[in-house]
């Protein structure tokens, strides 16, 4: 019963942003919704994790049809690019913690895992683990930038860089092309297949991830052209996804630390800066679309980025794999920068 009501202010929240144009209505509508109706009850709703991944398997379909081995030659090719925006990126976010700290009265620690453009889950199972970090305000700071991130990305990207490219007339010119029912469900099951091998071996965000590279292994492999999902199943996996990152919301926290707010919000815009000329510069040096270029550079998450592409007919391809490799950056290499830099300042502060 409690999903159902969550459904259904799901929806809601989809017909409302629709009617108001907002950007990818039906993910920022369930979280809007979701989020505001728990703070006004009181109580959080809730929603299932597995309906969410189900969701997240469609979505990472979405992405991996379109990859090519023209496209994985392109990526390649562009490996250092990748490597250079994400130490910028990353670079950005560290500055932002140290204005964080000097202007609130958090300590250095948690505002260090707090600013960096990682995603939430994974930021807070590190500050779990490194003393002094402050767990509710790394929580409340990587909650109020991906709300930031979630708001603002979608609407530059749709509103303000689709039109500098074809990508957003491309979008919708085939989603009624459909397969054959053999089609459907040999790419549904290698789909399934790599979200269960990806969750196996531990990959980031593997419902999504999973699904991506199989499916773009199996085109690339087989040489065939995967059916194209219809725009309202990608629309109802969106409110699926929404439904959960609403109900992950906890806005009753935020009062909780004075001063926050401001720095933050102004950091998220630094960040934001720093990947548009970023993506400028991606844009130029390779020729890809704008709009793709500032996704794939953009401080959003996997899923949320990938969203948006799929929204304004980006290049999935370039954008999960400039995504993907800024996430195995943060979560492989920035737990040894970040514990190597919170040791630097201990150090400097107990001889000062």
């Amino acid at each position: 019963m409690e999903y159902c009501k969550t459904l259904i202010l799901s929806i809601l929240g989809g017909i409302a942003m629709t009617y108001l144009n907002a950007p990818l209505p039906w993910t920022l509508g369930p979280i809007v919704f979701v989020a505001l109706g728990s703070l006004i009850r009181k109580r959080p709703f809730h929603w299932s994790l597995r309906i969410r991944n189900t969701a997240l398997i469609l979505l990472g379909y979405a992405m991996g049809r379109p990859f090519t081995l023209e496209t994985g030659r392109a990526i390649l090719a562009q490996f250092p690019l990748m490597i250079t925006a994400t130490c910028i990126t990353v670079a950005a976010g560290v500055l932002t913690a140290w204005l964080m700290f000097r202007h609130t009265k958090i300590n250095f620690t948690s505002c260090l895992l707090g600013c960096v453009p990682g995603g939430l889950s994974q930021m807070v199972i590190l500050a779990d683990e490194i003393r002094d970090a402050d767990l509710t305000a790394v929580t409340i700071m990587q909650t109020l930038r991906m709300l930031s991130v979630v708001f603002v990305i979608p609407f530059l990207t749709i509103h303000v860089l689709a039109g500098s490219s074809h990508a957003a007339a491309s979008a919708g010119t085939a989603v009624h092309a459909a397969g054959s029912l053999a089609e459907i469900l040999t790419y549904a099951a290698v789909a399934v297949l790599g979200a269960v091998l990806a969750k196996k071996i531990h990959l980031p965000t593997a419902p999504m991830l999973g699904p991506i590279l199989s499916t773009a292994a199996f085109v690339v492999i087989t040489g065939t052209a995967a059916p194209v999902v219809p725009v309202h199943y990608i629309n109802a996996a969106q409110v699926l996804v929404g439904a959960y990152i609403g109900s992950s919301v906890d806005l009753t926290r935020l009062h909780q630390y004075h001063g926050m707010g401001k720095v933050l919000l102004g950091g998220v815009l630094l960040v934001l800066l720093v990947s548009m000329g970023m993506g400028c510069i991606i844009s130029e040096v390779t020729g890809t679309d704008l709009a793709t270029a500032f996704l794939a550079t953009a401080p959003g998450g996997l899923t949320e980025m990938g969203i948006t592409a799929l929204v304004v007919g980006a290049d999935s391809s370039t954008m999960v794999a400039y995504q993907l490799t800024r996430l195995l950056f943060i979560m492989l290499v920035f737990p040894y920068i970040a514990r190597a830099i919170v040791a630097l300042y201990r150090r400097k502060t107990d001889n000062g």
